[in-house]
């Protein structure tokens, strides 16, 4: 499982499952059935809306009208609809992925518009999708050609690792918890979001840069509380400030 971190503007880093080759295949199948269901409807009712016309009225009709109804969605439906759903087509929202931006942001309208123009080489040159799999398979953050041009990446987000307020005062109901550090009442919601998501990261990404960082953590919040040393269960003692701070605040 490869993952990618974006660092946000209180300065939590989140980290987001990129999404495999796989689950962008099956998008980009979806989004052709859905076309085709779309195409298929809009002909018909083309069809039945030229049918007392006489030949010329009905040629100039029928070309007007499969412009704006046919073969302009069939050429924009990805750029578009991506831009107006901030990053995810109709395949995209059944599979849970969305596109951003390499740093985490949400792309624009110059990302959507690169990534479709780049469509050209990674699926209808490249062997109908081969080389958008073999590229997206093989590059670190499981970019087609499309999103290397564009600097962006596919995520997951049905597993987001974005937390709230009401995360951190669910962890426990600890009516009877007398509290061990009440300093901790110096910090703010978005410290203790900060520590949550740094037990989250360790907990499910146990290597050693966040192991270190979470070190540094617990170093810097014990000496803000007036410790003199750290506890040596540096997670233990994170986790018994995140459950202070939630009596004591609450």
């Amino acid at each position: 499982m490869k993952t990618i971190s974006f660092t946000t503007s209180q300065f939590v880093t989140i980290d987001y499952e990129l999404a495999s080759p796989v689950y962008r295949a099956v998008a980009a199948f979806l989004d052709v059935v859905f076309l085709l269901i779309y195409l298929l409807i809009a002909s018909y009712f083309i069809s039945s809306n030229l049918l007392d016309l006489d030949m010329n009225s009905f040629q100039n009709r029928w070309s007007l009208l499969s412009i704006f109804l046919l073969r302009l969605p069939w050429l924009l439906y990805s750029p578009v609809i991506e831009y107006l759903t901030n990053g995810r087509s109709l395949g995209k929202l059944i599979m849970g992925i969305r596109v951003v931006k390499s740093n985490g942001e949400t792309a624009g309208l110059r990302e959507y518009f690169t990534r479709w123009i780049f469509r050209i080489v990674d699926i209808w040159v490249g062997g109908f999708g081969f080389l958008a799999l073999l590229v997206a398979g093989t590059t670190e953050k499981r970019q087609r050609i499309g999103d290397i041009m564009a600097d962006t990446v596919v995520i997951k987000v049905k597993d987001t690792q974005i937390y709230s307020l009401r995360d951190v005062l669910s962890i426990k109901n600890s009516d009877n918890h007398v509290p061990t550090y009440p300093n901790v009442i110096r910090f703010s919601d978005e410290d203790m979001l900060l520590i949550k998501n740094t037990i989250l990261r360790v907990q499910r990404y146990p290597n050693q840069s966040n192991k270190d960082f979470a070190i540094q953590l617990a170093d810097e919040t014990a000496r803000l509380i007036g410790l003199a040393e750290t506890p040596p269960k540096r997670m233990e003692f994170l986790k018994m400030v995140l459950q202070d701070y939630v009596v004591l605040t609450r």
